[in-house]
């Protein structure tokens, strides 16, 4: 394996700032590796094509007239990138819709099934509550009765408490 440079290394050996190897690297895509934190490495083909770019702009160029050749700037240890088919992608995508298409359904369906579980719950509690309004009903109207009859017997007739009671509430 060729020797392998790090950006402050390039950078001292064309006497040039980091910063400028790394806007250099971005400005002509220059294909170089990665380490595992991001930063630079440079084999000699790229030096090379950095020198290339440093004798065109010292001679008076600007950096959108420098001519790079072509064989430099991508490293031959680089992997070509791999393509795939377009039938397969398509295959895929139409895997993937048919799968959210799916998981559409099932959310619908669920959501379903917990709305008519609410309104089962909810007809259980009126039809609870309706028993119970029907219950007082019941008992208002047996107390109506018993008023009703009380009203009508003679308050002399009645127990002495409840006289007592009947006088003391009564209009």
């Amino acid at each position: 394996m060729e020797n392998v440079l790090k950006t402050k290394e390039v950078s001292d050996l064309l006497g040039v700032n980091p910063t400028t190897v790394q806007r250099w690297v971005k400005y002509f895509n220059i294909h170089c590796q990665l380490n595992e934190h991001g930063h630079y490495l440079f084999q000699t083909p790229q030096v090379e094509t950095l020198r290339e770019i440093q004798g065109q702009l010292s001679e008076g160029k600007k950096m959108k007239d420098v001519k790079v050749s072509n064989k430099s700037i991508i490293s031959e240890s680089e992997p070509p990138e791999e393509v795939m088919p377009t039938f397969k992608y398509e295959q895929k995508l139409e895997q993937m819709m048919q799968r959210i298409e799916d998981l559409e359904q099932k959310l619908a369906a669920k959501a379903d099934d917990v709305v008519t579980y609410q309104l089962l719950n909810h007809r259980k509690e009126i039809e609870a509550m309706s028993k119970s309004l029907l219950s007082i009903e019941q008992r208002l109207d047996e107390m109506d009765e018993v008023i009703k009859q009380n009203m009508t017997i003679p308050l002399e007739e009645l127990p002495p408490k409840r006289r007592s009671l009947m006088q003391l509430f009564s209009f």
